[in-house]
């Protein structure tokens, strides 16, 4: 589908605002206390201290993590995502085993180091996503007109700040349709994620009829 189809149709491209260097930021301090309890655990120093730094450096992975995700809508539906979290939060119950003695210093050491790179890999698809994010006007009373959306899964019809309709292209790379409220006025969104670049965009077969959606919008006004 052309870019421009969208702007024809009444909707208006929104710029994301990125989140890299917030997530950045945390994460960095994250590897540092990270990085001494290697060094403590290759030198046999202070083992007593490495599940508290491996505790408090995955804390910080962790915080990072969330704030890089929280600019995209339903990032965690992206697969990478999901085991990216899913390994950092096991690595911090890992470290609480070390502290209880049953488990390996060595084994929270390698979890966690493997957890950060899967986490890396998950914000990955959302810091590299061509940012293919549209919006259009929209009244809270009409239903979401499933006739003009082929192959998605619909969630509910209803005006929702949750995912109403997905579609999936891959494990990460999906569409989803949600609402807003800006100004106190619902606003309708076509968020796409895991689309690099405006040629993969238009290659997609989104199975949309935007006319359907102003058609819904104008009966719902009469």
């Amino acid at each position: 589908m052309e870019l421009r189809e969208f702007s024809k149709r009444g909707w208006t491209r929104v710029k994301l605002e990125s989140r890299a260097s917030i997530a950045l930021f945390p994460m960095a301090w994250g590897l540092l206390p990270l990085g001494f309890a290697w060094l403590m655990w290759f030198t046999d120093t202070n083992m007593d201290l490495i599940p508290y730094l491996g505790i408090a450096g995955m804390l910080l992975v962790l915080m990072g993590g969330i704030a890089g995700l929280s600019s995209r809508m339903g990032a965690l539906g992206a697969s990478r995502v999901g085991i990216g979290l899913f390994c950092v939060c096991f690595s911090i119950v890992a470290w609480a085993l070390v502290t209880q003695g049953n488990f390996p210093t060595w084994g929270g050491l390698v979890f966690s180091s493997a957890a950060v790179v899967a986490l890396v890999k998950g914000l990955d698809v959302v810091f590299k996503d061509g940012g293919y994010v549209f919006q259009r006007t929209w009244n809270a009373k009409t239903r979401l007109p499933i006739d003009s959306l082929l192959g998605w899964e619909i969630r509910t019809t209803r005006f929702d700040q949750q995912p109403m309709a997905v579609k999936r292209f891959g494990s990460n790379e999906f569409v989803q349709i949600y609402g807003r409220v800006i100004d106190g006025k619902p606003v309708l969104y076509f968020d796409m994620l895991g689309c690099k670049d405006k040629a993969e965009f238009q290659s997609l077969d989104f199975g949309i009829d935007l006319e359907g959606f102003q058609e819904a919008l104008d009966d719902s006004e009469e």
